[in-house]
């Protein structure tokens, strides 16, 4: 942890704070263990008016690390009005490279760093079941995997490059039925795709003659 040169005055403003935070209320659900926690909005709730009180604020940034970038960081500073502070850095990886894991994996790091450095302690289900503390109910049997499909912009080059190769659409759906059981472009798999793209370049049909 880093901070000013000072943090009497932080210190002392924190304390009181503390002494008038409560509780975050557990009102959001994890369906997988059947259980509640307190969201980021509940700790928030918790602990804004308080902090605001006695001249505390938080700020909370993402950013990655440059030697491990598939990591995604959050620093967090307590900030006190005479211009003390206090800060520190988390860093995760996030379940998946796309924007909706590194998003959820971002608000899930804010919740973890503003409850510890405010005081705020919900029981946090959650986390009990993640660190394997607790009964944990039995999973629901997985179902099966849904290939991911291509996205419309693929789909568009797709199409795209036929026609430059004068390869007819109609060619392509034979192809996409009798070889992937595809029915719909839109249901192509992504692994799939380049193989397909590549069948498209080299197809033979000849383009229509103009009159």
């Amino acid at each position: 942890m880093r901070q000013s040169e000072a943090i009497g005055k932080l210190a002392e403003a924190l304390s009181k704070a503390q002494g008038e935070i409560e509780g975050a209320r557990m009102d959001s659900s994890n369906p997988f263990f059947k259980s509640k926690y307190a969201d980021l909005t509940s700790v928030w709730e918790a602990c804004r008016k308080p902090l605001t009180k006695h001249g505390l604020s938080i700020i909370q940034s993402p950013g990655y690390i440059c030697e491990s970038p598939e990591y995604i960081s959050l620093t967090t500073r307590m900030c006190h009005i005479s211009g003390e502070w206090v800060e520190d850095v988390i860093a995760m990886k996030p379940v998946k490279p796309d924007p909706q894991s590194v998003g959820s994996l971002i608000t899930y790091m804010r919740r973890y760093s503003l409850q510890s450095f405010v005081g705020v302690a919900p029981e946090d289900d959650d986390g009990n079941a993640a660190s394997g503390q607790g009964a944990k109910p039995t999973p629901p049997k997985p179902k099966e995997s849904v290939p991911q499909v291509i996205t419309p912009a693929q789909r568009t080059r797709l199409f795209a490059i036929a026609k430059e190769h004068a390869c007819p659409n109609e060619a392509i759906k034979e192809y996409l039925k009798d070889t992937y059981g595809v029915t719909s472009s839109n249901d192509i798999p992504i692994d799939k795709y380049e193989a397909i793209v590549s069948w498209v370049q080299s197809s033979k049909e000849a383009p229509n003659e103009q009159n």
